[in-house]
């Protein structure tokens, strides 16, 4: 007999008696070539073989210690109740023939003496798995037939020719809508079709009988849902009874939603193509090796190749040298499948000049997993790059600096603030950007920054300000901050906002409110000496005069001295003295110390002058005069 099944058959036979299992499994291995026998010497070590791989067939003792053959097959069939299962025994009854018919058991066999009975239970073995495995086939082609009519949209129907009365199949009542109507005549059957349509399905049926041969078309069904859909439709003869054709068989297919799917795709692979050649962004396709295949105008002048240019040649072409490495790499995923890639690199035009471009790309595969194609669209950002580079430039030379940094926009709300600023205030970041200044200054100074800011606004104004600012810090005494504000560059009269730094002078403000209180201190001290003090710069101007000075020589309390030469001041002798005087010093950079007499309006006064200079990074910017009357001094020692 034979085998219709060609694939391997794999048994498990068990058997507590070894030398069985091993002659048994010789010749069944020798019958057939197709048979592959694992053995077991018990029923539980059978069961853990067949939970790890089930056999096609399993053959098995009746007679074993432990489980017997009969539980054996019970325990399996609760697990694989469609197994093929032999009981192949040496102790043959009826009563366990009839236990294991019970049980389930595909076959029953007595061994025996030679070589006949192991050809019998070959024998049985293949019939039990050829039967098994046409069932399964049997099984998978009528869940598939099911399958296919259910998810496919497909429907069968059969006419017989004498009746004129349509059977039809599950699938087609689905497509026509009449679940419930197992056939209906002919006549009705046409009425679901186009009225354009039903004279061309009569003929067609019509030939199909005439010619016997199988006819293909396709027509619109308006199964009265409102709808009208498009049926593919085969029609084949069934020739019976000495030749006559007696039945015609037909299937219909719903290619509605095909056709759809293909009008939609059509038009979506046009507007595809409209968006490749018209995007505003640089498009290009390549092929499986990466090599240019297309590209859209755009890309043509981001480049400055034509398409005809670059169709076959490969990436590298384009790409800075020292760019080279990042963007293979890329190039190697795209090849592997491996998704879509984002690179920012440098080109290089066909002129030579290099530019900055951004790249996303996106690989199609075929069903199979290969690559098929590379979509890339890129655009030039060369000044955006450039722009972001100066940007963080700036931000760390802001966030260098010791001055808080604010930018306001055009609505006065805080943008941006750097780290100074926020340990300045003591206020989160998020608190700040998005509130306005009135956060952290009152309404006197918010008011005053908004006039400071319609200066710089106006057609005449500054390009910049600086006023005085007190800070309300989120905790702590007020800070008195000099605010330096701008506004930001903007065209025309759109107004973006404005920039500025505050700096905190609290401590700077203070000392020089004690410095103008020692200097008043001082001054007081000074104007009561009895002895002329001055300063004078390289210009021989005044800087500064005491008022003994100003009483010795009748200069008003009014005058102001400040940028005053001493011939302003005095005669033309004493001017060309002190000047005599202040040139020696600065000469000499060091100090000078004469006598010298002055005709006053009180007469002629004798006075010791010494005259310092003052330095300045190893320069002489001043000289400092301190003149003793020594009068008395003089007419005493003229006396004696």
């Amino acid at each position: 007999m034979s085998f219709s099944l060609h694939r391997e058959v794999q048994i498990l036979h068990v058997d507590d008696d070894p030398s069985i299992t091993d002659l048994t499994g010789t010749f069944l291995e020798r019958e057939d070539d197709r048979f592959a026998v694992q053995t077991a010497t018990s029923a539980d070590e059978g069961l853990e073989n067949i939970n790890d791989r089930p056999p096609d067939c399993v053959v098995s003792d009746y007679n074993m210690p432990g489980m017997d053959g009969i539980e054996f097959l019970q325990a399996v069939r609760e697990e694989y109740p469609d197994l093929p299962f032999i009981l192949f025994t040496g102790k043959g009854s009826e009563a366990v023939a009839s236990d294991a018919i019970a049980a389930g058991v595909t076959d029953y066999l007595q061994k025996g003496s030679g070589t006949e009975r192991y050809e019998l239970l070959a024998n049985r073995i293949r019939n039990a798995v050829r039967t098994r495995r046409e069932a399964e086939r049997a099984d998978r082609q009528e869940q598939l037939m099911r399958l296919t009519e259910f998810n496919g949209d497909t429907g069968g129907f059969e006419l017989d020719t004498e009746s004129n009365t349509v059977v039809l199949t599950a699938g087609t009542r689905r497509i026509i809508g009449r679940r419930n109507q197992h056939e209906m005549p002919l006549e009705e059957a046409l009425k679901l079709f186009h009225p354009d349509d039903r004279e061309d399905i009569q003929h067609t049926l019509d030939k199909v009988l005439e010619t016997r041969e199988e006819l293909y078309d396709t027509w619109r069904l308006q199964p009265g849902d409102g709808e009208e859909r498009l049926l593919d439709m085969t029609i084949t003869p069934v020739i019976e009874n000495g030749g006559e054709v007696t039945k015609l068989r037909g299937a219909g297919h719903d290619i509605t939603e095909r056709e759809e799917h293909e009008r939609t795709a059509r038009q979506r692979q046009k507007q595809l193509s409209l968006f490749f050649e018209e995007s505003p962004l640089g498009a290009v396709q390549w092929n499986s090796e990466f090599q240019f295949e297309r590209m859209n105008r755009r890309a043509e002048e981001i480049l400055g190749y034509s398409e005809a240019e670059l169709c076959g040649e490969s990436w590298e072409g384009i790409v800075a040298g020292d760019d080279r490495g990042q963007v293979g790499d890329a190039v190697e995923k795209l090849l592997d499948a491996d998704g879509g890639t984002h690179v920012i690199n440098r080109n290089v035009r066909k002129d030579g000049e290099a530019i900055t471009c951004e790249w996303h790309n996106r690989v199609v595969t075929g069903a199979d997993g290969d690559v098929q194609t590379i979509f890339s669209k890129f655009q030039d950002v060369t000044d955006r790059e450039r722009r972001k580079t100066e940007l963080e430039e700036y931000e760390t030379i802001i966030e260098a600096l010791s001055d808080a940094v604010y930018v306001l926009d055009e609505k006065g709300h805080f943008t941006y603030v750097n780290d100074e600023l926020v340990e300045l205030v003591g206020y989160d970041r998020e608190t700040i950007l998005g509130n306005t200044p009135s956060l952290i200054k009152d309404e006197e100074a918010v008011q005053r920054a908004e006039q400071e800011l319609g200066r710089l606004l106006s057609s005449d104004g500054p390009e910049a300000v600086t006023f005085e600012v007190t800070v309300y810090p989120r905790e702590g005494d007020p800070i008195v901050c000099e605010d330096h504000m701008g506004v930001l560059p903007y065209d025309g009269e759109e107004f973006n906002g404005s920039v500025g730094t505050l700096r905190d002078v609290t401590e700077q403000r203070e000392r020089e409110a004690e410095l103008r209180q020692t200097t008043n201190q001082l001054q007081g001290v000074i104007d009561s000496v009895e002895s002329a003090m001055w300063i004078r710069n390289t210009d021989h101007e005044y800087v500064y005069m005491n008022q003994y000075h100003r009483d010795l020589f009748d200069i008003a309390d009014d005058t102001d001295i400040a940028g005053k030469r001493a011939a302003d001041l005095h005669s033309a002798e004493v001017a060309e003295k002190f000047q005599q005087n202040d040139e020696r010093v600065y000469e000499t950079k060091e100090q000078v110390e004469i006598e010298e007499v002055i005709q006053t309006d009180d007469g002629r006064q004798y006075f010791l002058t010494r005259i310092v200079p003052l330095f300045d990074n190893g320069s002489v910017y001043a000289t400092c005069g301190i003149a003793t009357n020594i009068t008395e001094q003089k007419e005493y020692e003229e006396k004696l």
